[in-house]
């Protein structure tokens, strides 16, 4: 007969012979002791279920606080064995429960043995519990965590069978076996009509427990079957997870005396709750992982597809090419013949009336022989609309063509178009962009002037400190264009100008224009009503001063450029551009530019390379061959624009090549910086002076106290027309900055700054930033992130402040002083 359990008695062994017996008979097995010092060791041989305590006054307090504070036995139950003495010091002791007699014994120990294996049974299950949950997430395949769960299982529940059984479709009669603890490495199909518990698991979703296999009635179709296995009882628990049927947890029991108690059917639950969640997210990376596949394999075919398009728009660009230079071939040709004839006519006697239809007709012709360049240039896309041919024109001039042009347009629609313009106003630019801007705004304004109505283009001269410019207003008597809309009429792809329903692409372009020529664009709406669009252009004489922001240099100062150029109006262009910052000497073919060159000795040669008399490739390399010459540096011009060209110019020794037609801005930049390739240290000094009365600060690099003024004026005015913030920050040191600290300063900040914004030196260190289109919060949010970054490259402490400058009647200097810079140098 086994052991109903295990006893450890503390106390003297004289006087407990009777306890003793009775433990015995009782079918206990037990061991005595009072001396502490072999509690260890008892407790480590015997392994009890629980303690009694037999021994009585002081030392029975001290046995038991020796068996709390041993790790074998502080989690037994203590019973305090009164059937010998009823002392006040036992009945004192905490112990768990008191014997009074013999009869009692044996219950109370059954009771503590009882709870000790509950104890020891749900501590497994929940380290069981705990490495599924552990397994379940942790990176194992599926397939691994659903046989380690059916193992830990099997471990805690006396069950003969322990299966994990999925489904992929609910309405399904079919489920997998993915994992058992019969056979680990077992998979197969199961006709769910066999299983009728597992079948109305499924269905319900709740778990079952068949408690008698052989008598329940859902098992009556299968009893046979299950007599022949001796099953008694079985548990079946779903497992759902966020509402999904996933499969069950299939647990059974044959021939055996328990069945699934209630301890074993939350065990199970726990369990199934755990791998429910584990398979669905099994489930849902599976799903995640083929959906990627499925997306890179559709974006390999979409990459497939788009360059598929892409080599077809190629061919179609190229078709496109084709077509219009054979269109502008076949017209141009006619063209010059019908010029060349009207030419003749002129020549001939012909009387008033003859002669000025003739003009006309040469006129016109001369018109469409222009359109027809221009559609040349719009069928080179997007680089073409980027650039300018140049050349010297009258604005007025210009104008007055744009409305005689437009006269007829406009007495159709009942609305009388005039001119005003009062003197000659020459500037350099495309003619053909300036005309297709006029047209433009003269037409839009005769679509929405009112009936009978006027329209007026007025030129006019604008004085501006950096140089006067052409001021041209095109306005009308319509119903004008809500105070809000005026900011925004320039917008690409807008609904028109006024809500008229185009396609908002004209306006666009001629803001384009405008801006491709250094000038600006916008709208007003008068106070007479209706809508004024004015645009300003830079004159010819301050065009590259106003790109450049440099004021004209005293002629013994200025370098000498030599302009070889055969062609008359380029070479005059040429002269125009360059003459407001060089002396300009010209030279019309390559023989006499080069007798020139080694006469004059200048410090640039501009130079076309096809010439006459001397190839302008073969005088790059004659003056680079003298050593008198060899380092004048050359720039190249040429309407060729191929790669080859360019390469073979270099080669030759040019330090540049430009292509016709050319941008005046481009020009202008590309000649500084070949001369300053020649000038060293003496250059240095020059451009130091050029910046300090250009509004540069030659330290930093940046804007000065008056150049910073002279741009924050522009943009304050910029702002208050269309309604937009303009910040205006201070950076001031804790002490004066030495200059080495403040180099490289402007790429510190920058790369922090947006394109637009403006950065200036005040002196002893002061920085000053002008941010367009921020409010005073942005600002501050940007200065506090550039702040760090300037102390850490200067190694001294700023202090920031920001104001708004568009909307503040106080003088800018004001502003400026009281933000922290220090007061402007009085000038001598």
């Amino acid at each position: 007969m086994g052991s109903r359990g295990r006893v450890l008695v503390i106390g003297a062994k004289a006087g407990s012979e009777a306890l003793l017996a009775h433990l015995s008979d009782s079918g206990y097995q037990w061991a005595i002791t009072e001396d502490m010092q072999e509690l260890a060791s008892l407790a480590e041989s015997l392994r009890p279920d629980a303690v009694l305590m037999s021994a009585t006054g002081k030392k029975a307090t001290e046995a038991l606080s020796a068996v709390r504070q041993e790790s074998r036995l502080r989690e037994l139950r203590v019973l305090a064995d009164l059937t010998r003495s009823r002392s006040e010091v036992l009945r004192k002791l905490p112990v768990d429960e008191w014997v009074r007699s013999l009869e009692e014994l044996s219950s109370r120990l059954d009771s503590a043995l009882r709870e000790r294996r509950v104890m020891e049974r749900t501590r497994n299950r929940m380290e069981r519990l705990l490495e599924i949950t552990q397994a379940a997430t942790s990176s194992l395949e599926l397939e691994q965590i659903l046989r380690l769960a059916v193992e830990k299982v099997g471990a805690v529940i006396n069950a003969d069978r322990c299966s994990v059984v999925l489904v992929e479709d609910v309405n399904s009669r079919t489920a997998s076996v993915v994992a058992t603890l019969e056979d680990p490495g077992l998979s197969l199909d199961v006709d769910l009509a066999r299983y009728p518990e597992l079948r109305r698991a499924l269905e319900t979703r709740q778990p079952v427990l068949v408690e008698e296999a052989q008598r329940d009635p859902l098992m009556a179709e299968v009893r046979p079957t299950m007599t022949s296995l001796g099953v008694r009882s079985i548990l079946v628990q779903p497992l759902v997870c966020s509402d999904e049927l996933l499969g069950a947890l299939f647990l059974r029991i044959s021939r055996g005396s328990e069945g699934f108690g209630r301890d074993e059917q939350e065990f199970a639950q726990a369990v199934a709750a755990a791998l429910a969640n584990c398979i669905r997210n099994a489930r849902l990376h599976t799903a995640l992982k083929k959906k990627r596949d499925e997306l890179e394999l559709a974006y390999v075919e979409r990459y497939r597809e788009l360059t598929e398009a892409n080599r077809r728009l190629k061919d179609l660009n190229r078709l496109k090419d084709e077509i219009i230079a054979v269109c502008s071939h076949d017209l141009r040709a006619p063209l010059q013949v019908l010029l060349g004839h009207g030419r003749l006519l002129l020549e001939g006697g012909l009387d008033p009336q003859q002669k000025q239809s003739a003009e006309a007709m040469i006129r016109q012709g001369r018109k469409i022989l222009g359109l027809v360049e221009s559609l040349l240039e719009r069928g080179k896309g997007d680089v073409a609309r980027l650039s300018i041919e140049p050349r010297v024109l009258d604005m007025s001039t210009l104008c007055k063509e744009s409305v005689t042009e437009l006269e007829i347009l406009a007495a159709e629609r009942g609305v009388a178009l005039r001119a005003e313009t009062s003197e000659i106003m020459m500037l350099i630019g495309d003619e053909l962009k300036l005309h297709e801007v006029l047209q433009n705004l003269i037409t839009n304004a005769i679509h929405h002037a009112q009936d009978a109505g006027e329209v007026v283009v007025k030129a006019s001269r604008l004085a501006r400190p950096d140089g006067d410019v052409a001021r041209i207003v095109v306005q009308d008597d319509g119903k004008g264009i809500p105070p809000e809309e005026l900011p925004l009429v320039f917008d690409r792809y807008r609904s028109g100008a006024k809500g008229t329903g185009g396609t908002g692409l004209g306006l666009a372009i001629c803001k384009e224009f405008v801006e491709l020529h250094g000038g600006e664009i916008w709208a007003e709406a008068p106070a007479e009503g209706g809508a004024a669009f004015i645009f300003t252009l830079p004159l010819a004489q301050e065009v590259s001063r106003a790109v450049q922001n440099l004021p004209a240099k005293d002629t013994s100062e200025q370098p000498r450029v030599l302009v070889v150029e055969d062609e008359p109006e380029i070479a005059a262009v040429l002269v125009e551009v360059l003459r407001s910052r060089y002396r300009v000497d010209v030279a019309r073919d390559g023989a006499e530019g080069l007798a020139r060159a080694r006469s004059s000795k200048p410090d640039l040669v501009v130079m076309d390379v096809f010439l006459p008399k001397l190839d302008g490739l073969d005088a790059a390399v004659a003056l680079k061959s003298s050593s008198d010459t060899a380092s004048i540096p050359v720039i190249l011009l040429s309407a060729h624009q191929g790669v080859a060209d360019k390469v073979r110019a270099l080669n030759l020794g040019a330090v540049d090549y430009m292509s016709k037609p050319f941008n005046a801005m481009e020009l202008l930049g590309r000649t500084e910086r070949a001369l300053k390739l020649r000038k060293a240290e003496n250059e240095l000094e020059r451009t130091s002076s050029l910046m300090r009365r250009s509004g540069n600060d030659p330290l930093t690099g940046v804007y000065d106290r008056r150049g910073l003024m002279l741009r924050l004026d522009h943009e304050v005015s910029r702002g208050r027309r269309y309604s937009r913030p303009v910040s205006l920050a201070v950076l001031r040191p804790d002490r004066p900055v030495l200059d080495e600290a403040l180099r490289g300063i402007p790429d510190v900040m920058r790369a922090r700054l947006r394109t637009q914004d403006i950065i200036g030196h005040m002196g002893e260190g002061v920085l000053a930033v002008v941010l367009p289109e921020c409010n005073v919060e942005a600002g501050r949010n940007v200065i506090g992130r550039l702040l760090p970054d300037v102390e850490k490259h200067t190694g001294m402490e700023y202090r920031s402040a920001v104001a708004d400058v568009s909307h503040d009647s106080e003088p800018v200097e004001r502003i400026l002083e009281r933000l922290g810079a220090p007061p402007p140098v009085p000038k001598l």
